[in-house]
């Protein structure tokens, strides 16, 4: 499994959102208890939406954001679970037509078409959780992926979020141990409050989070997790938890 392969990145989207679609069923007006307010449905229009932006800025190859159409707004009723498969199979197009190379606009500037392969990627496989949690038994999470998934979320997520478009960071720092395999990361508040540092380093932090790889992905993601050992002051730790997008 080589995780930084575009080609495997492609083909982890296709694999999780597939999946994805065929969880759509039941009640979508079923809340998501660990995501306050969101129901099912919400769930299925927030990844579908994401879908059709992401293919959107691929396809224009600018520097400059591009909004996508009346396809990113979900329809009513059950229809919803035909949309999203029409999202899912545009994106998966859009982005196997793309050079990984190529510009491509985001939320967080200007990137790549790759870049893209990456963050959607890991987006699919925490939603896919979200989703198979609230209508049965999620399929379990490699450890190496959500290792991975970390790294990204370091990167993109918790720097970057339209919900908190001015978000501050704490004072105390934080230490991520994985548990399963390789992985440690030092959380630190950077020159300012609005800045933040991430290390990949061993190291002692005013908190401390051991466990394996999926469930400190879950856990930075603000999702229920298990099997995680807490040290030092918790009300640090749920700081920098409460950050997650």
């Amino acid at each position: 499994m080589d995780i930084a392969s575009p080609a495997f990145q492609l083909e982890e989207i296709e694999r999780a959102s597939t999946a994805f679609e065929a969880a759509i069923d039941g009640d979508l007006g079923a809340d998501i208890e660990f995501i306050e307010g969101w129901s099912v449905r919400d769930l299925v229009a927030h990844l579908g939406a994401v879908y059709a932006m992401a293919a959107a800025n691929v396809r224009a190859a600018t520097e400059e954001r591009t909004a996508p159409g009346d396809e990113a707004r979900a329809p009513a009723g059950e229809a919803i679970a035909a949309w999203f498969g029409e999202r899912r199979t545009d994106l998966l197009q859009a982005l196997n037509d793309a050079p990984v190379e190529r510009v491509a606009a985001s939320h967080a500037g200007v990137q790549t078409a790759g870049w893209w392969r990456r963050r959607l990627m890991h987006e699919t496989i925490v939603h896919l959780w979200d989703l198979q949690s609230a209508t049965g038994e999620p399929d379990p999470i490699d450890g190496d992926l959500a290792t991975d998934g970390i790294d990204e979320y370091t990167e993109v997520s918790l720097r970057v979020s339209g919900r908190r478009p001015n978000r501050t960071y704490p004072a105390e720092s934080l230490h991520l141990h994985r548990t399963d395999g390789a992985g440690e990361w030092m959380f630190v508040r950077g020159a300012t409050e609005h800045d933040v540092v991430v290390t990949q380093e061993h190291g002692k932090g005013d908190a401390a989070v051991r466990g394996p790889g999926a469930q400190l992905l879950l856990w930075v993601w603000g999702r229920p997790a298990t099997d995680l050992e807490f040290f030092g002051d918790a009300s640090v730790a749920e700081a920098w938890r409460s950050l997650a997008p």
